[in-house]
């Protein structure tokens, strides 16, 4: 068990004191009181209040990514509760508008952005007086902003890019920013959190906060997305210098809950057992169904369920598959193997339900490794990012790909992205290696009416192709209806 860190320990009693909002607004009544902050402990908490604010959205961004994604789908077909209905939506790229996860994820994100915005005030930043420590808060606060930014232009296309507080007046006259726009503010706070970033270290104490190597890393993670190769590489390269060209933790270490924060990790959303209101819920949500106490204590919701496909990619060498996914459990009281797939990566006993000790890994230093044999083949061609593969390749127990079998880079490509897709699963990056591969629509496409098939054809109603504009989510309803003739919904919902 991780020891109980200040940085935890914090953590624990921002978890009940986050306020919520739909947009990031005030109301015109308030009046905001600018000597709240007091003095540095008091920003700091706030600050330790934004990492706490990323659960919200974390907890169910799974639905929105890897249930989209040829990697995960529902557990069967015979549900008709409503719950059931709106995740089979999703997995399906039929969700509407009023969907409550997409609702869920919109709010709790936009509340945490309001989280990042008050902290990012001058007058706040102001009471601060040690200049390091100043720059090290508007580092982290902004780092957070851009992150949660970038999942929502990739998950909804244009955003309400608010980056201070304004009043329920003018939200009511706001629509959104482009996704061009977007991204310039995103890149923006990324590149000063790498500046105010740049000198700072952390004691044990506050092992889990931002650093310097995680803006580099996100930034780089933007470029690539938008195809900047020649501006990710140099951050890469970075980051890659700085940890060395190696893989120095197990696979199955990285998300061993007695090793946590190990090298491999360059940021991951921390969370806490104990009945503190901020353990991890992914335990008890991805164990099979009515699975008992043969997998974890409270039995399990299904939810996530691995797909054929992605259990028979693995191969027999793999040491990947039994870290990540089961095809089975044994359950006691049968004596029987029950054939249910489940995702393990983040299963660790709980004493109750929604309350493991699972650190969710946002970027890893594999994922590093990928991304730079990726710009490397883009830009110097597939000699240049081999090494970078193999290193990923050779944890996982797999032999090297020799030069003169990728000579090509088409051919490095359909190598790169097998490895990212074994390496990653479960992690909530498929999907957005789909989008920006511009293969979303090809792979769901087969996922659904061919490799699944024989699940898919279970359901009564009619399954369709995905088409284009479903590969960005609807603007919540409840959005809309808040402001009437201003804001528009994306295409065809």
């Amino acid at each position: 068990m991780k020891l109980k860190h200040t940085f935890i320990g914090i953590l624990s009693t921002c978890a009940l004191g986050l306020a919520s909002c739909d947009l990031n607004i005030t109301p015109d009544s308030y009046i905001a009181d600018i000597n709240f902050y007091q003095n540095e402990a008091e920003v700091n908490t706030a600050v330790i209040g934004c990492y706490g604010g990323i659960h919200a959205p974390l907890n169910i961004e799974w639905a929105l990514t890897e249930l989209r994604s040829d990697n995960t789908r529902m557990n069967g077909t015979r549900s008709s509760n409503d719950a059931f209905m709106q995740l089979l939506a999703l997995d399906l790229g039929t969700m509407d508008a009023s969907n409550p996860n997409i609702r869920t994820y919109w709010e709790a994100t936009y509340q945490n952005i309001n989280n990042c915005n008050s902290i990012l005030k001058p007058e706040v930043l102001a009471v601060v007086e040690n200049e390091k420590k100043r720059a090290q808060f508007e580092g982290e606060a902004l780092f957070i902003r851009a992150y949660h930014y970038f999942n929502l232009v990739r998950l909804f296309g244009p955003t309400f890019l608010v980056t201070e507080e304004i009043s329920i007046a003018e939200s009511l006259k706001k629509d959104r920013s482009s996704v061009q726009a977007t991204y310039a503010q995103i890149i923006d706070d990324l590149k000063r959190s790498v500046t105010d970033l740049q000198d700072i270290t952390y004691s044990s104490n506050d092992l889990g906060r931002a650093t310097v190597l995680a803006a580099k890393s996100l930034l780089a993670k933007v470029y690539l997305t938008l195809g900047r190769y020649e501006d990710a590489k140099p951050l890469l390269s970075d980051v890659v210098t700085a940890k060395g060209e190696t893989l120095n933790v197990k696979y199955a270490d990285v998300f061993d809950t007695t090793k946590e924060m190990n090298d491999d990790i360059i940021f991951t959303v921390r969370y806490k057992s104990g009945s503190l209101g901020i353990g991890s819920p992914f335990a008890n949500t991805f164990a099979p169904q009515n699975s008992g106490a043969n997998v974890i204590t409270g039995s399990g919701d299904g939810k996530n369920y691995p797909t054929k496909e992605i259990s028979a990619a693995y191969s027999k060498e793999d040491l990947r598959k039994d870290v990540s996914m089961a095809d089975s459990y044994y359950d006691k009281s049968k004596d029987v193997e029950a054939q249910v797939a489940y995702v393990k990566k983040f299963l660790s006993e709980v004493s109750i339900r929604y309350d493991a000790e699972n650190d969710w890994p946002i970027i890893r230093y594999a994922d590093v490794l990928l991304m730079y044999a990726e710009v490397l083949n883009e830009v110097d061609g597939p000699s240049a990012g081999l090494k970078y593969l193999n290193l990923v390749r050779e944890r996982a127990g797999l032999s090297k790909i020799e030069s003169d079998a990728v000579t090509t880079r088409n051919v490095f490509r359909t190598y790169l992205e097998k490895e990212r897709r074994l390496e990653l699963a479960f992690e909530n990056q498929r999907w957005f290696d789909l989008l920006r591969w511009g293969k979303a629509i090809e792979v769901i496409n087969k996922h659904i009416q061919e490799t699944e098939w024989d699940f898919y054809a279970g359901y009564t109603q009619q399954i369709n192709k995905l088409k284009d504009y479903q590969l960005i989510l609807p603007i919540p309803q409840s959005v809309i209806d808040n402001n009437p003739g201003v804001i528009t919904q994306n295409p065809n919902y």
